[in-house]
């Protein structure tokens, strides 16, 4: 085997790798937005709830929005920075994911609630699921 076909198999063989750690990088980059995203979606669900006494699936679904803004926001500065749509169609197509979401999250919340769950319990249940749809859908639409 000469140096130059030694090269061409290094190639192909550190490619598969390369593309797990960017999936892996873009994963936990994305992790670190959601959790600013949970702070804001976290905290004004139960400020809501217990300060201002709205009812939890209420308080579940404007407290859901807010932080999806937020993590539409700090998602597209520092992990999503390319996309294949218009500016106007990537947004509309998220809101579309956040809808898919925002039913889930509100889903999952109300029939734990009826199952006697805390809210609070059944909302960090929501947030482990509806976080993996968010991010493989978004991935799928926006990345090239």
């Amino acid at each position: 085997m000469n140096q130059s076909e030694f090269e061409n198999m290094v190639k192909k063989v550190s490619y598969v790798p390369h593309k797990y750690m960017v999936l892996a990088r873009d994963i936990f980059k994305y992790g670190l937005v959601s959790s600013v995203a949970l702070a804001v979606d976290v905290g004004l669900l139960y400020v809501l709830v217990e300060s201002w006494h709205v009812h939890y699936l209420h308080a579940a679904t404007a407290a859901f929005i807010c932080g999806l803004l937020v993590n539409y926001t700090l998602g597209r500065i520092f992990v999503f920075k390319k996309s294949r749509l218009q500016p106007i169609r990537e947004f509309i197509c998220y809101f579309l994911i956040g809808l898919v979401g925002l039913g889930l999250n509100d889903l999952i919340i109300y029939v734990l609630v009826l199952l006697s769950v805390w809210y609070m319990y059944a909302k960090a249940i929501s947030v482990a699921l509806v976080f993996f749809f968010h991010f493989f859908a978004r991935r799928s639409l926006f990345e090239h």
